[in-house]
């Protein structure tokens, strides 16, 4: 009862909490360093001033090591180091770059306007967010250019940018469906993950992932915590998760075979989906029936298959049991089979964007 209370209280909570909670946005303040100032100085008649140093840069480093942004909470600002001053002849040093790793897969924009800064993806990729000041001419060098043994150039100032990053979890297939419908079950009979499994809604807070071996090779899958009619608002556990499902390929839609109105749960999710995104509600969908070992969903169960299969626009609909295996390696097949259809359909996608077009005479 506690549990339950406690869950209850948490799927209560506003969408700017459920961000936070969720570690996957973190909103940041850099600031590159400033340049340092040239040196006028004279040996006997001959300028020989030296330059500043160049202020420090700051850089996104992308860090395989890392799956969440929480380390970045509470760190509101990042700033470079500002170079050194040139002491007579003597160059200033160069500061050195100020360096923030986060997670693969990590969306920078301007927190703003929303414009995109950059994306990465790949362990080792950078990602320049805020270059530093140039360091300041002094007179050795104005001199050797103008012959003016007066001229300097002054320092570069810094950068300054309020950035937020975003991550998104990237998977081959992603498990959505409304609360308790049985993803996390799902996840659990199909490969090694043990995401947390009860009877009561939003049992799953944080997005779960687990590899599949069977059905002829290996595939990521990704389990969403339950949606609800609004999740697209922010109701209930929605928006802060939409997103991880943006990037999956494949998309298996969990219809509670205990639901009343399977075929109105169905819509619904799909609803949210297309509010949510026209693309997402565009990826391929395989649609699974939960719960086919109990008897009075065995009962019903070609009433409820008929039911969803009147209002899809496809005919991919499978019921299950993860509890005694029912369909289970079919399902695994079934989805690998298709995920290398939509694997070869966005190659030949890529390709022919890729492409020169040339024009016809």
């Amino acid at each position: 009862a506690a549990a339950r209370r406690a869950t209850a209280l948490r799927a209560a909570e506003p969408a700017e909490e459920l961000d936070r909670m969720f570690f996957d946005r973190a909103e940041l303040f850099v600031r590159s360093g400033a340049g340092g100032v040239g040196a006028v100085s004279m040996n006997g008649q001959r300028p020989v001033g030296g330059n500043g140093g160049a202020g420090g840069d700051v850089v996104l480093l992308c860090d395989g090591s890392l799956n969440t942004l929480g380390h970045l909470r509470g760190r509101a600002s990042v700033r470079g180091d500002r170079g050194d001053d040139a002491r007579g002849k003597e160059s200033g040093r160069s500061a050195r770059e100020a360096i923030v790793r986060v997670p693969p897969n990590c969306r920078v924009s301007e927190l703003e306007s929303g414009d995109a800064v950059g994306e990465l993806r790949e362990p080792g990729e950078r990602l320049l967010i805020a270059a530093g000041g140039q360091g300041g001419e002094g007179n050795g060098d104005g001199y050797r250019r103008t012959r003016d043994s007066r001229r300097n150039y002054p320092p570069g100032g810094s950068t300054r940018a309020r950035l937020l990053l975003s991550m998104t979890l990237v998977a081959d297939v992603g498990l959505i469906g409304h609360p308790n419908a049985g993803k996390s079950t799902l996840l659990r009979a199909a490969t090694r993950a043990r995401p947390k499994v009860a009877d009561y809604p939003f049992t799953t807070l944080v997005p779960n992932l687990g590899v599949c071996e069977g059905g002829g090779g290996a595939m990521l899958w990704l389990d969403i915590p339950g949606l609800l009619e609004g999740a697209h608002e922010g109701r209930g556990l929605g928006r802060a998760f939409l997103r991880h499902v943006e990037r999956c390929r494949l998309l298996l839609h969990l219809v509670d075979g205990e639901s009343a109105e399977p075929a109105a749960e169905y819509l619904a999710i799909n609803r949210e989906l297309q509010l949510y995104s026209p693309r997402l509600a565009a990826t391929p969908q395989v649609v699974l029936v939960s719960k086919a070992e109990l008897p009075h969903v065995a009962e019903r169960i070609n009433e409820t298959v008929a039911a969803i299969r009147a209002v899809a626009p496809h005919g991919r609909i499978l019921p299950f049991s993860a509890h005694s295996g029912l369909n289970v390696q079919q399902l695994m097949q079934r989805t690998h089979a298709l995920l290398r259809q939509v694997q070869h359909q966005q190659a030949q996608e890529a390709e022919a964007e890729a492409a020169p077009h040339g024009y016809g005479p």
